[in-house]
């Protein structure tokens, strides 16, 4: 039999650069993803009491917590905004975007099992992820939204306005920043586990150079400058502005920090498209 004569229903081919995406390919796994995120999902609060009630119980304490500690004890502002919703949103945005970096951080090591067993598209996992801590975000904004619809019928006076609709674009734009950085971390991560031992002391000591429990309005001189420097925070306070019409974001800010989504992104897509084909080898 000629070889060449044979028709295969499935044909596995080498990409063709680093950066290459296949849309179809995504669009065929799209039950596979749906897998993931249902295991991403149960596995999440599997043999708790409370199930996925800790999808509220997290932000709210939290919260509680934020507001005695440097609202009422350290007397630091919110930028006239009520400090329950300062503080909350500044939990869900942060909760979501290191949960985010620190999954893609480990997708290699933590799927190295079935990475290594059969073939399918290894992006899917990441899209899985993306999917799986999105739902999680928009369960714990449903609460933010319930607080915010509370004090809108107070007459709270910087609410529903058309900046509202670029809720989304913001979104989105965490997405990437938090996946990209989380892709970077974890092809390098491959070949040096220590990165990935230091990650989550990192995060604890990031969310205080981002804006999350003051506003950033109240810092000044090199401080300001350095709190500028860090990509989220540009995507916080542009937040805090659509959703409340306060906030010090620049459109330098603005730029320099979707200028970091964009490398950061592209750099991640690259690396991890080079290190699935031999980190198997490595881990």
């Amino acid at each position: 039999m000629n070889f060449n004569d044979n028709k295969w229903d499935i044909l596995i081919e080498a990409k063709r650069t680093p950066i290459f995406l296949n849309p179809r390919k995504i669009i065929e796994y799209k039950d596979l993803i749906f897998l993931f995120v249902r295991r991403d999902m149960a596995v999440t609060y599997k043999q708790t009491i409370l199930g996925p009630l800790w999808y509220f119980v997290q932000p709210i304490f939290t919260t509680i917590v934020f507001m005695t500690v440097f609202r009422y004890m350290a007397s630091l502002g919110t930028d006239d905004i009520p400090p329950v919703l300062f503080y909350s949103i500044g939990t869900i945005l942060w909760s979501f975007f290191s949960s985010l970096l620190t999954i893609h951080a480990r997708v290699f090591y933590s799927n190295k099992d079935i990475f290594g067993k059969v073939y399918f598209p290894r992006i899917t996992v990441p899209i899985a992820t993306i999917i799986s801590e999105s739902i999680k975000f928009l369960i714990q904004f449903a609460l933010f939204t319930v607080i915010y619809v509370f004090y809108l019928f107070r007459g709270y006076k910087h609410f529903l306005s058309i900046r509202l609709l670029l809720l989304p674009l913001i979104v989105i734009w965490l997405i990437l920043l938090a996946t990209g950085l989380g892709l970077v971390i974890s092809s390098i991560t491959t070949r040096y586990r220590d990165l990935a031992l230091a990650l989550s002391f990192f995060l604890s000591l990031i969310m205080y150079a981002s804006p999350v429990v003051y506003p950033f309005s109240e810092l000044s001189g090199k401080f300001k400058i350095l709190i500028a420097l860090n990509p989220i925070t540009a995507i916080i306070e542009c937040f805090r502005y659509s959703c409340f019409g306060t906030g010090a974001v620049s459109l330098y800010m603005i730029l320099y920090s979707l200028a970091c989504t964009v490398i950061f992104f592209l750099g991640g897509i690259i690396l991890f498209n080079i290190n699935e084909k031999s980190f198997v080898d490595i881990i």
